[in-house]
């Protein structure tokens, strides 16, 4: 709190899980910020609704009712962007739920229409990467994608998916720092191995503490930073807050610094 910085969980840590669920766990691990996925089920009543496009105002509104008894603030969401029509249509869904960013992979060919939705509604594009072939898996890609557009698209750093690509995460970081708008965290139990597995933040090869202290360098104002766990889908949540009680250490000594 004291460097303006927030630390939660991408919900698809609990993917199998429905929405209100996760937002309990996210709750009982003590943190208080999630990024959704747009195609997880709601709810055990719901279960064909998801946090997307065509969710009703009366389930909106008991997914806003959850998150905020449960003191858990839902600030973006992962969802494709791949047509105009459906793009507009998530825009208009994150703008009524109050989202500050869309993570999402769209089509070089959707980036001017992905633009002016940034503009429209106030609302952030943050580029993600998943591991190559994904077409940016690589930063560069994504630079020269965005080069000269607004400053609203930028980029959701996932530093295990740049690490599983043999791509050192604070060089990358210093690469896109400016553009910055969130991070998928991952530290990993291998370096340049595609199948590497997570492990708890600070006890593996992706340089979390190096990550926040350039985080800290650069200046990158009030980023978010996500637990995204894909090594199971229903961790114990001791294995997370082990996460989140490492971040404080480094966070505590970088503020005191």
């Amino acid at each position: 709190e004291k460097l303006g910085w927030r630390v939660g969980f991408s919900a698809y840590s609990f993917r199998t899980a429905t929405v209100l669920a996760a937002l309990q766990k996210i709750a009982d691990t003590g943190l208080h910020y999630t990024e959704l996925f747009a195609w997880q089920k709601l709810s055990p009543e719901n279960p064909n609704a998801t946090p997307a496009a065509g969710l009703s105002k009366s389930l909106q509104k008991d997914l806003k009712k959850k998150a905020a008894d449960l003191g858990v603030n839902m600030i973006g969401i992962y969802s494709g962007l791949d047509k105009a029509d459906s793009a507009k249509a998530m825009f208009d869904f994150a703008a009524d739920m109050g989202f500050e960013f869309i993570v999402s992979e769209p089509p070089e060919s959707m980036l001017d229409a992905v633009e002016k939705l940034t503009e429209e509604y106030k609302i952030d594009l943050a580029l993600h990467n998943h591991p190559k072939p994904s077409h940016y898996w690589n930063p560069n890609t994504g630079l020269a994608a965005l080069k000269g557009r607004s400053e609203r698209m930028g980029f959701c750093c996932d530093t295990g998916h740049w690490c599983r690509c043999g791509l050192d995460p604070v060089a990358m970081l210093k690469m896109v720092g400016p553009r910055v708008k969130a991070f998928h965290l991952k530290d990993l139990d291998q370096f340049g191995i595609p199948g590497a597995k997570d492990v708890i933040w600070g006890q593996g090869k992706g340089r979390i503490a190096e990550i926040l202290a350039e985080v800290k360098t650069q200046g990158i104002q009030r980023p978010y930073f996500g637990i995204e766990w894909e090594r199971t889908s229903n961790e114990p949540l001791e294995t997370h807050a082990k996460s989140a009680a490492f971040f404080e250490q480094v966070a505590r000594t970088l503020a005191a610094t």
